[in-house]
């Protein structure tokens, strides 16, 4: 009775032994997979993306950020033709000769459908978006994942600052933007990505002027505003300049520019995307404004409360134009109002080279829109424009700026000088509510929004912050700037 089978302790064995296997081997796999996440943290940390962008697919892109890491898919001019039928795309407003689409718009809807309804029930919860572990993973492991891989990015404003301590309320910045900032200011991260930047020349950038020297004295904000007026066009694609005045379309653009039909407009608000804006309350009083100005994508419905729902013009860059995304053909939130675009040329504006090779194929879509929208007002910048006013930014900076385009921001500005008595732009002077957050309406956080990367952004603040006429307070409590319109100026030539 005391006899025991052998066999059963040898099981015992091969089992503990199978068991310190598998173990071996979970561990080996769990270091392999760590050593991956390690890896691809570094990597996305030294190319400036967020690791969650590349493990959780979180869909947040700005053209501040180097395109090399933009995965974006855009229409391309060789593409088959798009035959589209008006009254079936959701939100389109079909042409009406006796009812054109006014240029002061009614509350606008947005491409989010969903962005009401998730505001309204949860106000203070974001939006998610599915990635490559998304639907691989229950979501309880996906938001450890999140926890312990997924945190902001810290960028530096000096070697021992980090963003955190750079964006608070009473942190490095300061209340109000220092019109001294410089890229030496700017932490390692930044501060490689510019100096990259400014080493590029892709639109053949020569510049022989006064800027870029460290002992060039500072312009006054009057005379900066003089420059601005006397020495920057502010011009849109007319039916009579060559190369287009010999394309079928030609018809397509306006007979006039811009400022010939528009205006003018006494007191005028340019919104910025800027994440500050969220909480901020400031609906009411942009929407008092004779005309708002807002940028690309940016939408309203769920916002209200701080970016108002009125809006005059949008103006667009050639990517948001071309993304699949942002469904720019189809969704209604760019079918009310004056549409503007704009694509980088070469430096020196030729349009027949600048037609042939855009960064994006704006005319292409621009003709798509076209013919889906014929009586919507749409515009298209004369790239002049963009390089004058670069030249005025460098002109009056200490130091060398990147040789790109201003911002979408710096130019719808100056367009509304030009359509405006008085201009107030919100929160493109960070406020009180400082943040790392790129846009309102993301889930994206990155210095790189703020300071500038692909974009002079951080000169264009100095020059905004020179020929600000308001207070300080009202850029630190609302992220207001208040300029004066051009036509209210009173300068002469010499100034």
């Amino acid at each position: 009775m005391g006899y025991k089978y052998p066999g059963a302790a040898m099981d015992r064995v091969s089992l503990l032994w199978r068991l310190r296997r598998r173990a071996r081997r979970g561990a080996l796999c769990m270091g392999l997979f760590c050593i991956s996440m390690a890896m691809l943290y570094a990597l996305c940390a030294e190319n400036s993306v967020p690791v969650t962008d590349a493990i959780f697919g979180v869909r947040a892109r700005t053209r501040a950020q180097p395109r090399a890491h933009s995965i974006i898919k855009v229409l391309r001019g060789g593409a088959k033709p798009m035959y589209l039928d008006p009254q079936k795309l959701p939100g389109i407003i079909p042409g009406n000769a006796h009812r054109p689409i006014p240029v002061l718009s009614s509350p606008n809807h947005t491409q989010e459908v969903t962005a009401k309804e998730t505001h309204s029930k949860h106000p203070k919860r974001e939006r998610e978006s599915s990635g490559f572990f998304a639907w691989l993973l229950p979501r309880p492991f996906r938001r450890a994942m999140e926890t312990l891989f997924g945190g902001r990015r810290r960028g530096e404003l000096s070697g021992t600052v980090g963003d955190a301590e750079f964006f608070g309320p009473h942190r490095a910045l300061g209340e109000v933007w220092d019109d001294e900032m410089s890229s030496n200011m700017l932490g390692k991260r930044l501060r490689k990505v510019v100096q990259n930047y400014q080493a590029m020349n892709k639109y053949g950038v020569e510049f022989s002027g006064p800027g870029g020297v460290a002992t060039r004295p500072k312009v006054s904000g009057s005379e900066l505003l003089c420059q601005l007026k006397y020495k920057v066009e502010v011009a849109t694609l007319t039916p009579d300049l060559e190369p287009f005045s010999s394309l079928p379309w030609a018809y397509q653009l306006p007979l006039q520019p811009i400022t010939s039909d528009l205006g003018p407009y006494k007191s005028c608000a340019v919104v910025s995307s800027a994440g500050s804006l969220r909480y901020s309350g400031l609906g009411k009083e942009i929407d008092s404004h004779d005309a708002v100005l807002r940028f690309n994508a940016a939408p309203t419905v769920g916002y209200e409360k701080d970016v108002g729902s009125k809006t005059t013009i949008r103006l667009l860059n050639s990517q948001v134009m071309a993304s699949d995304d942002h469904r720019f053909l189809s969704s209604s939130l760019y079918s009310t109002g004056v549409l503007v675009a704009w694509d980088p040329s070469p430096f020196s504006a030729d349009l027949s080279q600048w037609y042939n090779k855009t960064d994006y194929p704006i005319f292409t879509q621009y003709q798509r829109y076209r013919r889906l929208h014929p009586l919507q007002p749409f515009y298209i910048l004369h790239p002049s424009f963009e390089w004058q006013l670069w030249q005025r930014i460098q002109d009056n900076m200490a130091e060398p700026i990147q040789k790109n385009p201003p911002s979408s921001g710096l130019l719808g500005t100056v367009l509304m000088m030009s359509l405006c008595e008085v201009v107030h732009v919100y929160e493109f002077l960070p406020s009180q509510r400082k943040t790392e957050l790129c846009h309102y309406y993301q889930r994206f956080y990155d210095a790189a929004c703020t300071l500038g990367a692909y974009h002079p952004l951080l000169y264009e603040k100095n020059l905004v912050k020179r020929m600000n006429q308001g207070l300080d307070r009202d850029i630190y409590t609302h992220g207001r700037v208040t300029l004066p319109g051009f036509s209210t100026l009173n300068c002469t030539r010499g100034g």
